[in-house]
């Protein structure tokens, strides 16, 4: 019996190791993965705030909003069309 509870007992502390180690490999994917998207972000809106960028995204809503009240919305109906494309975004 006591051969069989070392065993188990072993198989256990075997067991939560082999835990412990796959928890610490897969917390550094996450990391490195963390790590990756932060950068990607980071240039993304570095990207996106170039004042040429944010001028050409102006004025495309600025003509998108005059051509909806050209065809006929309200400009209540335009406005909230306009915001629904720059939430979208």
């Amino acid at each position: 019996m006591r051969k069989l509870t070392s065993y188990i007992t072993t198989i256990l502390m075997l067991s939560g190791l082999s835990y412990s180690v796959q928890a610490q490999e897969n917390n550094k994917r996450l990391d490195f993965v963390s790590e990756q998207l932060s950068v990607q972000m980071l240039n993304n809106i570095r990207a996106l705030s170039s004042p040429e960028l944010v001028k050409a995204q102006a004025e495309y809503f600025r003509l998108m909003y005059t051509a909806l009240i050209d065809s006929g919305f309200t400009k209540e109906e335009a406005l909230k069309i306009v915001i629904a494309m720059a939430e979208s975004k």
